[in-house]
């Protein structure tokens, strides 16, 4: 039921995984991986100095790393206070326990209505931001007057829900021109720079106005699951087990690259499509065939760096499933905490590809994909593994 390939998996060195946001320490000096040529190397530099974002344990920051709907409000809303709010007594959300590392901001952010979450009682933490949803909560908590896309006092018919809000970023040269989309997720070193310029008024860089941005351009994921699941909490679920897993072996943790969400996502979906999930992708003959793995890699825009041969990988596994209720979340992680637990019984075994894939120290990111297929009933489950993607892929739409 389970299949993979590691990509010389058994070989190990120092640890180049970042830790998950919750682990972050303070990095007095300029990150590790924060060059002169970085760009927006002074606002990361700035952000650190004044408190407002932190590094990882390993002393990098991550420019690239997407933030999700948790990190981002933490950053935010501590910005706005100088510090951290108070922790909460009981749980705001249905899915934000009150000792959760993000639970005081998200919860503050609730009583001064910032946030409302979603109509089932959930905010969905694991949920990745974009640029439509981070100028929302930013115009908000920072109380910057709501302008319409002309540029007038908010009252325009008929606009979308994000125009007032990064229209009023716009005005304020705050949107940098590496955001080409409203649905564009959102990376640290864009965040880094767009609160240097929010918190210091600094008008003299290149930006973005509104009516360039575009708005149905992005690459979608293509997750194409039951309403009833919710795949943030699903992503997130399945972080913390392989990270409680690498912590306990003295690993640092994975973080998800939404690039390889789509990709394994995309490779889940063609699983549904042929009723059977296996590495052979068309015209491959071989069980595990790299260089035609590579290619499909290329032809969805991914190019992997190479560290002493090591690049990516990708474990699958399928598993029956059937769920009728209004919701059917937790029915899909306990269906692939089989696969999990598969994994993870690998340990000091001979063949051990996807215990040593989930163990790899070379790896940085993974990304999670699931299809379902109902009927006959089957759950089909994709994980990417990569060190670093040295492409430049299109950005993905998230709303």
């Amino acid at each position: 039921m389970i299949s993979s390939f590691s990509v010389r998996a058994g070989l190990f060195a120092s640890f180049f995984a970042g830790l998950f946001v919750c682990l972050n320490v303070a990095v007095a000096a300029t990150p590790s991986d924060v060059f002169l040529t970085t760009r927006y190397a002074d606002s990361i530099q700035y952000v650190i100095e004044k408190g407002v974002m932190k590094g990882y344990s390993d002393g990098a920051f991550r420019p690239k790393r997407v933030l999700n709907r948790a990190e981002l409000l933490k950053v935010l809303v501590e910005s706005k206070l100088g510090k951290a709010p108070a922790a909460p007594s009981v749980a705001c959300f249905k899915d934000v326990k009150p000792d959760a590392w993000y639970a005081p901001s998200v919860c503050y952010a609730k009583t001064q209505e910032w946030v409302t979450g979603y109509s089932d009682g959930r905010f969905r933490p694991g949920n990745e931001i974009s640029l439509a949803e981070a100028g929302k909560l930013m115009v908000g908590i920072f109380e910057i007057p709501l302008m319409n896309p002309a540029g007038s006092t908010i009252g325009a018919p008929q606009q979308p829900w994000y125009a007032p809000s990064l229209s009023a970023l716009a005005e304020r040269h705050v949107i940098p021109d590496s955001f080409g989309y409203v649905g564009q997720v959102v990376q640290r070193d864009q965040m880094a720079e767009m609160l240097h310029r929010l918190r210091e008024t600094i008008t003299g860089r290149v930006s973005v106005q509104y009516a360039n941005l575009k708005s149905g351009a992005c690459q979608i994921m293509g997750e194409d699951l039951p309403t009833n699941i919710d795949m943030g909490k699903i992503r997130s679920t399945w972080l913390g087990w392989y990270n409680s897993a690498r912590v306990a072996n003295g690993l640092l943790a994975y973080g998800y690259n939404l690039q390889l969400d789509r990709t394994a996502t995309a490779w889940s979906e063609t699983a549904k499509s042929r009723g059977a999930i296996s590495h052979k992708r068309d015209g491959q003959t071989a069980y595990y065939d790299y260089n035609m793995i590579r290619l499909w890699f290329e032809k969805l825009g991914l190019i992997f760096e190479n560290v002493n041969r090591i690049t990516f990988t990708e474990n699958i596994g399928w598993s029956p499933y059937s769920c009728s209720k209004a919701d059917c979340t937790d029915d899909v992680i306990k269906a692939i905490r089989y696969t999990f637990d598969f994994y993870m019984a690998e340990k000091g075994k001979a063949n051990a590809a996807h215990y040593n894939s989930l163990m790899n120290a070379y790896f940085k990111d993974i990304g999670l994909g699931l299809a379902i297929d109902e009927p006959p009933k089957k759950l089909y489950l994709t994980i990417h593994y990569a060190i670093n993607i040295t492409s430049n892929p299109a950005p993905i739409c998230v709303y």
